[in-house]
């Protein structure tokens, strides 16, 4: 990598896990024995350990298809070759990219060669590019590149649904970043100017023939008070869940004065959630029209986790998955009967050790669950392990990309 590249390169790769810790410690609880109940899971591991293409990436959202297929979804993402445990000459830096294999049976990992990844076609310079970029206006109505400079996506959740007629179609979210200043220096030179939606008109078919519209997402806004970043998680109720059926829930995060982050909620058709005037806002004991009007129902948030119904000795409750805030090394659980809560305090089930090597210092977050791709009685959780110093990370390609655990759902719940 040309060392020209190293500040916008390091910009983007610090600021996911700035973002998602940027708020309050969760509160110290009780852990008798000094052992938590999640344990790693190598085998998951290994599959995500890459030498050539691509090699390492954080987000790690996963959508079960609904065709024996899982789709995940990465922000940041290196692309190139990994040599003596770097990453070599050459390698660079994508806003996003995307993964996709056959869904393993009773929480099987796919087998190393069957995972398959894309990201965009190289650009003019001969260099790989983002798997999406935007083709958009920015939120504040100029035109690309007018006011915000250049701007880019990192991938939020997303969901299989159908639309009115019964036709597959699939949602990802996006989070639209810029510079705060063009032209400007230092790693934190960036800000969320606002959000969109990916739509594929065929996700059944390979992903190379993919046809993806975008549309501004209206409801996320960066106005510099309480700003609302949406689709941080979703859950879509079924026949069986909690919540309204057919109904998609759409997970936020509210940025208020001080560290702490406030987690809101909207639900929508999901057949016609990619209509926004669709969306309603959780008001307390109603829902609203108004996005302004949604209310906290849980904070001590990250700006990326996520809400997954599962069932536990015949009864189907919610589980909403993080990092612990502001640097902490802990994955956290909270759960609930509805998805507007009242959702439970924080439950720390795993500890992410070997934080502190040598003279530089790591940090832990992108914490996620994956509720289909688990085995019977587990979770299935995902987190990332990134460095404070960008030259740590370049030269040690075992962090940086997934890392996995296995939670026995009866810690959670008994």
């Amino acid at each position: 990598m040309r060392p020209a590249r190293a500040p916008l390169a390091l910009a983007a790769v610090i600021l996911p896990g700035m973002l998602s810790l940027c708020s309050l410690t969760a509160q110290e609880e009780p852990n008798p024995g000094g052992k938590f109940p999640g344990t790693p899971a190598p085998e998951w591991d290994r599959v995500f350990a890459r030498k050539k293409g691509w090699t390492g990436a954080d987000g790690c959202y996963s959508i079960d298809l609904g065709d024996s297929r899982t789709l995940w979804l990465y922000s940041d993402t290196w692309i190139g070759t990994v040599e003596n445990g770097k990453h070599a000459g050459g390698s660079r830096l994508v806003n996003n990219s995307i993964g996709i294999h056959r869904t393993g049976k009773n929480g099987a990992p796919p087998d190393y060669g069957k995972l398959d990844f894309a990201w965009g076609e190289p650009g003019e310079d001969g260099y790989p590019r983002a798997w999406i970029e935007p083709d958009l206006p920015t939120p504040d109505n100029a035109p690309p590149g007018k006011k915000t400079g250049k701007t880019w996506y990192w991938l939020l959740d997303g969901c299989m649904t159908e639309t009115p007629r019964g036709e597959k179609k699939l949602l990802i979210f996006l989070m639209h970043m810029g510079r705060k200043k063009e032209g400007g220096k230092g790693v934190f030179n960036f800000r969320m100017v606002g959000g969109a939606l990916a739509v594929v008109s065929n996700p059944l078919e390979e992903i190379s023939r993919w046809k993806v519209r975008q549309a501004v997402n209206p409801h996320s806004r960066r106005s510099g008070i309480n700003d609302i970043s949406w689709a941080t998680a979703l859950y879509l109720a079924d026949k069986d869940g909690p919540g309204e059926p057919g109904t998609l829930y759409i997970y936020g995060i509210r940025d208020v004065k001080g560290l702490n982050k406030h987690v809101v909620l909207a639900k929508a058709p999901a057949s016609r959630a990619d209509d926004f005037s669709t969306w309603r806002f959780f008001a307390g004991g109603s829902w609203s029209a108004k996005s302004s009007d949604a209310v906290r129902i849980t904070d001590e948030a990250v700006n990326e986790h996520t809400v997954e119904s599962i069932v536990y000795k015949g009864k189907r409750r919610l589980l909403l998955v993080e990092s612990q805030p502001v640097f902490g090394k802990h994955i956290l659980i909270r759960t609930a009967e509805r998805p507007e809560g009242p959702w439970s305090g924080l439950k720390k089930v795993f500890l992410v050790e070997n934080l502190e090597k040598g003279k530089h210092k790591r940090f832990t977050y992108a914490g996620k669950g994956h509720t289909h791709l688990s085995a019977p009685g587990e979770l299935l959780i995902s987190y990332v392990i990134n460095s404070h110093n960008f030259w740590d990370m370049v030269g040690d390609a075992s962090i940086y990309r997934p890392r996995f655990i296995r939670l026995p759902l009866g810690a959670i719940f008994d």
